[in-house]
């Protein structure tokens, strides 16, 4: 109990809860979240597609999870570690992306 890795920890989930159309349960002993989008809201077709447009618009990797085996296009996974300055910093740049963000099919251009 108590800790940084538990600041790190409680600071991202709360972070992510706070981001509309974002969803997530808190971890109980991994070093990572695995927060669900709402794929409607975002027209997400492909996790790899929101992972690669996330990559080039804000400079930020998280990693699809399709990755890991999820079945649905609709999670990634974000890991922890960072100090909190950095951990705020990233989620905020998450939060500033997914505010107008509407997935393009790649093959209709829309």
């Amino acid at each position: 109990p108590g800790g940084r890795l538990r600041e790190q920890r409680d600071t991202v989930y709360q972070l992510l809860s706070e981001i509309p159309g974002v969803s997530t349960t808190k971890p109980k002993g991994a070093l990572y979240c695995f927060p669900k989008l709402d794929a409607r809201k975002f027209n997400i077709s492909s996790d790899q597609k929101f992972v690669y447009d996330l990559l080039l618009e804000k400079k930020m990797l998280v990693v699809a999870g399709t990755g890991f085996n999820w079945p649905e296009p609709d999670h990634f996974r974000v890991v922890f570690l960072p100090d909190i300055v950095t951990l705020k910093d990233a989620v905020g740049r998450l939060k500033s992306f997914l505010e107008n963000y509407r997935q393009t099919d790649p093959e209709k251009g829309s």
